[in-house]
């Protein structure tokens, strides 16, 4: 187990360390400094996140076909399996996709937390210069991991980057901002009908945006404060590549929706799904079927 540990830290922790302490010497706030390793990482990730953000396009374009998959398949969950498997295949969508980046970001999150930690349980400067490769500039004192920015507001809101954030500035604002990117990045379908599966589908639509925002403000309300600074500068990158990506394509970032159903034509199709046979006979008797209308 040691051994694995160690190679993680190799190839993780202390690249981490020493970039992070790098860009400190060179801007002299370790707060920026986090910020720059930020968006440098997500400048390396930029194809996946890019590939990734295109298929979410995709996604949300194929919903109506999709839909209309399952409910062909609905007893027959291997046929609908293979259908949805040969759409994707035909559009070009990798599900493997989403996961390679998560699997990518999940070591780059953990090395930063564990070079933060070494930097902070560091009893001297010695402790620090000793994990630092012969290139990168050794410090003279130790870092200072205090984020002053919030200060204009209150004076006493400085927050430690290695300690969990006491003023819950930096966890509420990772959960606005993955609340923010799930809305832009789900494929939500239009709704179409108004029964009981409506609404459990809409409830587990808002399951799925208030999940992913409410763990993240849990573990970054535990956590370093600046891992909850890491992840707010990546929510940010992302949705800005979101938005160039959906301005550039010309797909509205807002998915699809109760307003989709608010159309003419899914209004009427809602209101014929809506007669029961009792409604239809007392139609056909009062001469306003769609027959009738056309005798006269």
């Amino acid at each position: 187990m040691s051994s694995i540990l160690d190679l993680f830290h190799t190839l993780f922790t202390y690249p981490i360390f020493n970039a992070l302490l790098q860009l400190y010497a060179w801007l002299g706030d370790f707060s920026l400094a986090l910020v720059m390793l930020t968006v440098s990482i997500s400048v390396l990730l930029l194809p996946l996140t890019l590939r990734q953000v295109r298929q979410g396009k995709v996604m949300r374009r194929l919903q109506p076909e999709i839909q209309a998959l399952r409910r062909r398949y609905t007893s027959d969950r291997l046929a609908q399996t293979r259908a949805l498997q040969e759409l994707y295949k035909a559009n070009g969508i990798r599900t493997s996709s989403t996961f390679l980046l998560l699997l990518i970001q999940a070591p780059i999150y953990s090395g930063l937390y564990f070079a933060l930690n070494m930097i902070l349980q560091a009893p001297s400067v010695a402790d620090i210069n000793r994990y630092l490769y012969p290139f990168v500039a050794h410090v003279t004192s130790l870092p200072n991991l205090h984020l002053t920015w919030f200060t204009v507001l209150n004076a006493t809101w400085h927050i430690s980057l290695g300690a969990p954030d006491p003023t819950a500035i930096l966890p509420l604002l990772t959960g606005l901002l993955t609340l923010l990117q799930t809305w832009l990045t789900q494929p939500l379908a239009a709704v179409e009908t108004r029964d009981t599966m409506q609404h459990i589908s809409q409830n587990m639509q808002w399951l799925l945006l208030l999940l992913p925002a409410a763990m993240t403000v849990l573990i970054a309300w535990h956590f370093a404060a600046g891992l909850a600074l890491y992840r707010v500068v990546s929510l940010l990158m992302n949705i800005g590549q979101q938005y160039i990506v959906s301005v550039w394509g010309g797909v509205p970032l807002k998915p699809a929706m109760a307003q989709e159903a608010n159309s003419p034509i899914q209004q009427s199709a809602l209101k014929a799904r809506s007669l029961t046979p009792q409604r239809k006979r007392r139609n056909r008797r009062r001469g306003n079927s769609p027959s009738s209308r056309r005798r006269k």
